[in-house]
């Protein structure tokens, strides 16, 4: 997992160029003004899903991994809290192949707020529980950057 800020993180510290790819077309582009779906950048090597949704109680909310893609989360508005735990440390559910989803249960061990303009980028053995209400719930609009692995 990376964690950081859009505008103010040195993009040469991030080693992998889809990610850098990702934040550097979020820092050029309004994401507040982006239409709910999927948002072609690059095709299937690079694109955005954006979402409009209220954050859930922790309990209401899973855990989540993506064995083809890198979800590179950015809140446009809003605020929430995700979990995240390696995948090893998770007891894993069915994979969707075509969906590139899975659900699992476990324990996190790292918390990030997102508030506009913070961003994660969650890899492939990263599992991640987004959505999770911050001082009760938002109503959030937010960016999953989808980066091919």
């Amino acid at each position: 997992m990376i964690f950081g800020n859009i505008e103010s993180t040195d993009l040469s510290t991030i080693g992998h160029e889809g990610v850098r790819r990702a934040i550097e077309w979020a820092r050029e582009h309004d994401l507040s003004a982006l239409p709910c779906g999927r948002n072609d950048i690059d095709g299937d090597a690079l694109y955005v899903n954006v979402a409009e949704y209220d954050s859930k109680a922790f309990e209401d909310c899973k855990f989540e991994a993506h064995k083809r893609y890198i979800d590179v989360q950015v809140v446009a508005s809003g605020i929430e809290r995700i979990d995240s735990q390696v995948i090893a440390k998770c007891e894993a559910g069915e994979f969707d192949e075509e969906g590139d989803f899975m659900l699992l249960e476990g324990e996190a061990t790292t918390q990030v707020i997102l508030e506009p303009g913070s961003f994660a980028a969650y890899f492939p053995d990263d599992a991640h529980k987004p959505g999770i209400a911050v001082d009760g719930a938002s109503h959030n609009k937010k960016c999953v950057f989808k980066v091919l692995v």
